[in-house]
């Protein structure tokens, strides 16, 4: 199954693979104030692959906090949070947020991370997110 999502615009769209049956999808509602905030459902499938792709960079965001060891991908145009990296020399994964998909009415489950360690934090998103590729038009 391919989840397909984007912000408001289409200046950010998804497209995640993953062999998980709808019914058993779990989104993650992280208890840091970012996540709180946007009201998030994100998710990932360190088994399937994501694709996310920005039409003009211009009008991305690439916020980050904490150990800013992430990029939150928000829309400047719609303001639509779309989902977080980790790119490294190992890789690059993702979660999505499935708010901007079909997918609104998934089930969420609370998340609770800030007793990890930076280290911890880093090692827990490469095994559990999604590998993804992520391609930024930079045209003008």
């Amino acid at each position: 199954m391919v989840i397909r999502g984007a912000c408001h615009c289409g200046n950010i769209h998804f497209e995640l693979d993953t062999a998980t049956a709808i019914e058993d999808i779990v989104a993650r509602a992280c208890d840091c104030g970012f996540c709180r905030m946007h009201a998030t459902k994100n998710w990932s499938d360190p088994r399937g692959q994501a694709r996310l792709e920005v039409k003009d960079s211009a009008k991305l965001n690439r916020y980050q906090f904490g150990l800013k060891a992430i990029d939150f991908y928000i829309c400047t145009d719609c303001g639509a949070y779309a989902g977080a990296i980790l790119a490294d020399d190992d890789g690059t994964w993702a979660t999505l947020n499935l708010r901007l998909t079909d997918l609104t009415d998934i089930a969420v489950g609370a998340a609770h991370y800030a007793e990890q360690s930076g280290p911890e934090k880093v090692a827990r998103r490469k095994r559990v997110w999604t590998p993804a590729t992520v391609e930024i038009d930079t045209a003008p």
